[in-house]
């Protein structure tokens, strides 16, 4: 049984305006959910109900030495997401982090429960909460295993904001995500790890990589390497391709993206 499938992809960036100008030039649509000027996320909807994030992890303008001192006084609050925020502070551009949503979103809860209960170890649940430009509170929660490397689950917003149909129509036909691919240094202990969070879920292996089927038809494959990474998003367009092609590297801002044809 599928309990998951990619929800969304994080991309960090140093610069988001520029980022979401680069984004721009790549062919996507590219929105802002709050006024551009106090944004630190920007948003690129998918007709598959997924969206990658253009995110700027440094919500104060501080310096860097100084942001990490203030989250390590913060760790014994929520250990799991300090951990996890200093992960992003210290990783370069590009593909950063993902997100699980539950196939049924009023399982959410349940299947959190369940693979805890399975042996993953989950930090404490956060509630998150901000006001929707017409005055209404949204709210949502996330569950972040204690590894910053492992994917974190996210509950359904509340309430949900449907997206327009020119949010989610983009110039290089992007429709939704195919897979996503990580790189890790041990191949076997990630295998062990990632059947933990993907409880049910299909898996095969081949050599030297294993590939996880969630729901969607999304994958996630797990690569080994030198040293852990996401290393390469794949999306599926509608544009007919004879071949795979990789998004021009120099605007992607250390993402590697990837189309193919449906």
């Amino acid at each position: 049984m599928n309990r998951f499938a990619i929800g969304h992809v994080l991309i960090k960036t140093k610069q988001l305006k520029q980022a979401v100008q680069s984004f721009q030039q790549l062919g996507f649509t590219v929105t802002y959910r709050t006024a551009p000027s106090k944004a630190y996320n920007a948003l690129i909807y998918l007709q598959d109900g997924s969206f990658l994030e253009l995110f700027n992890p440094k919500p104060f303008h501080l310096p860097d030495r100084l942001l990490r001192a203030v989250f390590q006084l913060l760790r014994p609050l929520h250990p799991a997401m300090v951990n996890r925020f200093l992960h992003y502070l210290n990783s370069e551009e590009g593909l950063n982090d993902y997100a699980l949503d539950s196939v049924q979103l009023e399982q959410a809860e349940a299947n959190v429960r369940e693979i805890s209960q399975a042996g993953a170890k989950l930090g404490k649940t956060i509630n998150k909460s901000k006001t929707l430009p017409d005055g209404r509170k949204q709210t949502w929660w996330l569950a972040v295993p204690e590894e910053p490397r492992l994917p974190f689950l996210m509950s359904a917003y509340d309430p949900e904001l449907a997206c327009t149909e020119q949010e989610i129509s983009h110039s290089n036909g992007a429709l939704g995500i195919d897979r996503l691919v990580i790189d890790v240094p041990d191949l076997e202990n990630w295998i062990e790890s990632y059947k933990l969070i993907f409880t049910g879920a299909e898996f095969s292996r081949d050599g030297q990589q294993c590939t996880f089927v969630l729901g969607k038809n999304h994958t996630v494959v797990l690569r080994l390497a030198k040293q852990h990474r996401l290393a390469e998003i794949h999306l599926i367009t509608s544009l007919p391709l004879k071949n795979e092609l990789r998004l021009q590297p120099d605007l992607s801002h250390g993402a590697a993206i990837m189309m193919k044809s449906v």
